[in-house]
């Protein structure tokens, strides 16, 4: 009986993996499928996967992240159901940038939380449950204004689709309320100073694939919110309150900037790295003219490319090797991992700015808008250049400088895998740095749809 016992407890688990791995391939086809005929938008065959083009951007970014971020948890996670979570987050945020009405973007905005909240609830690190509470509380609570928000244009409008609630002349006052409404959901999911505090906390103790698809696509909700919900319609009272927002804006990029140069963990250092390129992404959209709308787009485009690859590598690589994201337990990383050093250098580069990354021409065009705008924040603004790079070089420095500390054992450098993905994100981002008119021009044709509206 125990031999019988044995042999079916094998046969049993044999089957389970086998079933594991082919469903777990299942999966990964299936996003790639998804990716396929984004790319057809992509080489300018007029094909649009909304009514008037301007989320095809966001599409693309999202259908390309959901296979990397399939494959960085590939090994680690055995789990079906975390991989399920994962394409079915990214499936809810591709509804989210297709609909064409208020109602059902609220509906996508907010059951995105849910396979959010239970695969950091079940995969997260240590301090998971806080992470999961604070991502649910905090967007839930904000979100409930822009629901308001919403409501008020139903009961006074009758009419919540994107196009024809751009048709309709508010008043001031009602455009001043519903402004402030959306603005406190926006706020939150940028996030924008003091408004910020769940992000380090979420990505800190997300799994990989969330802190990737949190980092590279959720974020950039705001900036399609403001895209769909703020300029079309509520265009007078965005002239009066932009001087306000860019005061925060400013505020976020400092405060957040310090605070990065002083942080220890790995993780949260390129999350605080994100809410400071997403103020400037607030700067450039709000200044309400081709060049800032233009350079914010681009730049939300690139770092969702570079972002999700320095979470890769400190969150995923080191991690998984040496699982300990303390930047001080790091030293002399080039010495041991050469292939991996030269990743990061170049990620680190691009997050900065440099020229010849799409980074470059997406703060460039954003910070020009936002000095068109107002001269006087947007010179103040030109700080964020120099604040990011003194921590991002501190990063990569403190990594890869020195020679390796006794404590930390020799491993193999980068795997196939990992190459795979880092050239993935590497490659598009230098690309078009060098040859940015493909994504300038479908940026140029959401302007002209802005300026219609």
């Amino acid at each position: 009986m125990t031999l019988i016992y044995l042999i079916l407890s094998s046969l049993t688990s044999l089957t389970s993996r086998l079933f594991n791995k082919i469903f777990k391939q299942i999966i990964l086809i299936s996003s790639i499928l998804i990716l396929i005929p984004t790319l057809f938008d992509w080489n300018e065959l007029d094909i649009y996967y909304t009514t008037d083009g301007i989320a095809d951007l966001f599409i693309l970014l999202t259908a390309y992240l959901i296979p990397l971020s399939l494959i960085s948890n590939w090994n680690n996670i055995k789990s079906l159901i975390y991989f399920e979570l994962v394409f079915n987050l990214g499936i809810i945020i591709i509804l989210n940038f297709m609909v064409q009405d208020m109602i059902s973007f609220y509906i996508y905005f907010e059951a995105s939380l849910a396979p959010l909240f239970i695969m950091i609830g079940l995969y997260g690190a240590n301090n998971k449950d806080k992470a999961s509470d604070y991502i649910l509380l905090y967007t839930l609570l904000s979100s409930l204004f822009m629901l308001l928000a919403i409501a008020l244009y139903e009961i006074i409008v009758n009419n919540t689709d994107y196009q024809n609630a751009s048709l309709i002349m508010l008043s001031l006052d009602l455009q001043c309320i519903l402004f402030i409404g959306i603005s406190l959901g926006i706020m939150v999911k940028t996030p924008l100073v003091p408004l910020h505090t769940w992000l380090p906390v979420v990505h800190s103790e997300s799994p990989l694939a969330g802190s990737i698809l949190l980092a590279g696509i959720i974020l950039k909700l705001a900036i399609y919110a403001i895209i769909r919900l703020i300029l079309p319609t509520l265009s007078e009272a965005t002239i009066i309150y932009t001087p306000i927002v860019y005061i925060i804006c400013i505020i976020t990029i400092i405060y957040t900037s310090l605070i990065t140069l002083r942080q220890t963990d790995l993780k949260v250092i390129i999350a605080y790295s994100s809410i400071s390129h997403m103020a400037v992404c607030i700067l450039g959209i709000l200044a309400n003219n081709s060049l800032g709308i233009t350079g914010s787009l681009i730049l939300s485009f690139a770092h969702g490319l570079v972002s999700p690859g320095l979470f890769i590598i400190v969150g995923g690589i080191l991690y998984d090797r040496y699982h300990n994201r303390l930047i001080y337990y790091y030293n002399g990383l080039i010495t041991y991992m050469p292939i991996l050093s030269i990743y990061l250098i170049i990620l680190s580069f691009c997050n900065v700015g440099t020229p010849l990354s799409i980074n470059f021409i997406g703060e460039i065009l954003s910070l020009g808008g936002a000095l068109s705008k107002s001269p006087l924040i947007g010179s103040i603004a030109i700080i964020s250049v120099l604040l990011s790079a003194s921590y991002q070089m501190k990063l990569t420095n403190r990594l890869t400088g020195g020679i390796k500390t006794p404590y930390i054992k020799l491993t193999a450098d980068v795997t196939f895998r990992e190459n795979i993905l880092m050239l993935l994100i590497i490659i598009p981002t230098i690309w078009f740095g060098l040859f940015p008119n493909s994504i300038i021009n479908i940026t140029w044709n959401i302007n002209k749809l802005l300026y219609i509206f």
